[in-house]
């Protein structure tokens, strides 16, 4: 690259604790910039203001996918995940009920409510994804209800 490596580092610290939550984040986002840049070549070709530009640009496309990512992944959390209560019914009624699922939704039923597993660890062990779980956990519930 042409400039400095400490005259475009100080610039570029600057600019990702200035769009980051804090400073390691802007460090992650640094990061994240020079390992891109090592698998463009003709970077080092470029004037020094259009690879400035182009390892802020990086930065800033890290950061919405990051925050994209979290956003997404906290909106699928096992707080949206519906809620089985079986309350009023003896153990052997509950049994009962349970018995009239599939197998593999009475597991995670079974493993979600009494075990008290979320969707991530019902996934993992199963090898399911835990979007898959909680679906299934839903179509399970539903099931539940119609029989109440």
């Amino acid at each position: 690259m042409k400039g400095t490596y400490d005259d475009i580092h100080k610039d570029l610290l600057r600019f990702a604790c200035s769009i980051a939550r804090h400073e390691q984040e802007a460090f992650d986002l640094m990061q994240d910039a020079w390992e891109k840049a090592l698998h463009v070549k003709e970077l080092s070709t470029w004037p020094y203001y259009k690879q400035k530009a182009w390892l802020y640009r990086v930065m800033k496309n890290a950061l919405i996918d990051a925050r994209r990512k979290q956003k997404r992944e906290s909106s699928l959390s096992d707080f949206d995940e519906p809620v089985f209560i079986a309350s009023g019914f003896s153990a052997f009624e509950t049994t009962e009920l349970l018995q009239a699922l599939p197998t593999k939704q009475r597991e995670i039923v079974f493993k979600r409510y009494w075990v008290g597993l979320s969707s991530n660890e019902i996934g993992a062990e199963l090898n399911l994804p835990a979007s898959t779980v909680r679906y299934q956990l839903a179509q399970a519930i539903q099931k539940l209800r119609e029989q109440f």
